[in-house]
């Protein structure tokens, strides 16, 4: 890839330019004008490199490696810790996988706008824009830049970190970083004599800083300040800050909404297994030497065989259970806790919201499955009733008795 770099020291000041790729490893700044720098994009990206005063470098660590997520929770995660509203800033962020955190470039959007601008009005399409700081030479393992200019000082502590202060600051700056890494190898135009004396141990070596690196410029690119940025020159009608509680609360409502859809379709589930444990339960008790596949199709098949060999009322609950089941299956907030059966009777121990389901659930039997059912006992609690109900075939019941099952 080849790079066009383009340095500005303000929005008003000239350019200077390096050229940089695979086979130019290295090049100094040049000053010229627009019309020469124009003349250099061809066939190359841009990278505008803008005063470090302007853009802010830091890291953070957040548990997510979703971008989207990432992006979200940064600003916040920084809110405390900057001097301006979030709302008037841009972040930039690449996240470092090996050592678990994110780093990020921060600058104000009104500012970043400008700078496009400016490139757009000279004709040039920016592909990269980094602070200066990021384009300092590092050494080939852990080390520091520490460069000078006027009596500015601008430190590259990594690939996509670093900070700019004035040399009398520098020793309280640096103090902080040695805790948590100290380099092995320092490049720097400043005498080693005149560096802090906390780092004047360190192995040094001179360095040029209008000197500038195609590695240590392409190991920056991942941190693009205008990676994500989506220009906001027209200020919007509404103001998201007011609007910030509702839409947190809302984002609130939504989630519970979605915990509770998950809650009921679990007990769902799970009710249909339990039906589905004790239909299994009965036919493995009933026919011990059968394969379990589909037990209600499984019970059908028997019950038919049972009928074609006899020609007598057979005892068994396997008759009722295939009718029922079905049925059963359809009242979704009704639950089957027991089941029993004896002398051509199914008791069924269930819990229902209410007794009026309960009488629905009877008269869809008496319809659909041709079931009678009768409950033995229900006892009320403040949500929940829980019956016992006693199931038998409408054949066996007398003429009066199927009277009362219309009539009901």
């Amino acid at each position: 890839m080849q790079l066009l770099l383009i340095k500005l020291q303000s929005l008003s000041s000239s350019p200077e330019y390096a050229l940089l790729g695979k086979k130019q490893a290295e090049d100094r700044y040049s000053p010229a004008d627009w019309k020469k720098v124009r003349s250099l994009t061809r066939g190359r990206k841009v990278v505008l490199l803008i005063p470090n005063t302007n853009v802010a470098l830091t890291s953070v660590i957040i548990p997510s490696k979703n971008k989207k997520q990432l992006m979200q929770a940064i600003p916040y995660a920084l809110e405390d810790s900057l001097a301006e509203d979030i709302e008037t800033l841009h972040f930039a962020s690449h996240h470092n996988e090996k050592e678990k955190h994110t780093n990020v470039a921060i600058i104000n959007r009104k500012l970043l706008d400008r700078y496009l601008d400016l490139l757009k009005n000279q004709g040039i399409t920016t592909n990269y824009i980094l602070p200066q700081v990021l384009s300092l030479p590092l050494p080939p393992k852990n080390g520091w830049a520490i460069l000078q200019s006027d009596e500015d000082v601008s430190v590259r502590l990594s690939d996509l970190n670093g900070f700019h202060c004035e040399e009398n600051l520098l020793q309280i700056f640096l103090e902080e970083q040695l805790e948590k890494n100290k380099p092995e190898l320092i490049y720097s135009n400043i005498g080693n004599d005149r560096l802090p004396q906390s780092i004047q141990d360190i192995p040094y070596e001179s360095s040029d800083i209008g000197q500038v690196k195609y590695k240590n410029i392409e190991s920056a690119l991942p941190l693009n300040l205008i990676s994500g940025f989506i220009s906001h020159k027209k200020p919007s009608a509404i103001n998201w800050k007011a609007w910030r509680p509702t839409l947190v609360l809302g984002s609130l409502v939504a989630a519970i909404g979605l915990s509770i859809l998950f809650w009921q379709n679990n007990t769902l589930k799970a009710q249909s297994k339990e039906l589905s444990s004790a239909i299994n339960a009965t036919f493995k008790s009933t026919f011990p030497e059968s394969r379990l596949v589909d037990p209600p199709q499984q019970m059908n098949s028997q019950l038919l065989q049972l009928k074609n060999n006899a020609g007598k009322t057979i005892d068994s609950p396997l008759p009722l259970l295939a009718e029922i089941t079905p049925l059963v299956k359809e009242f979704k907030d009704i639950t089957l806790s027991e089941v029993r059966y004896q002398e051509n009777e199914l008791t069924l121990v269930m819990q229902s919201p209410n007794l009026t389901r309960i009488e629905t659930l009877k008269k869809a039997a008496a319809k659909k499955a041709k079931l009678n059912i009768e409950t033995k006992s229900s006892t009320t609690t403040a949500d929940k009733v829980k019956v016992i109900l006693i199931i038998s075939p409408l054949s066996l019941l007398t003429s009066e008795q199927h009277s009362q099952v219309k009539a009901g």
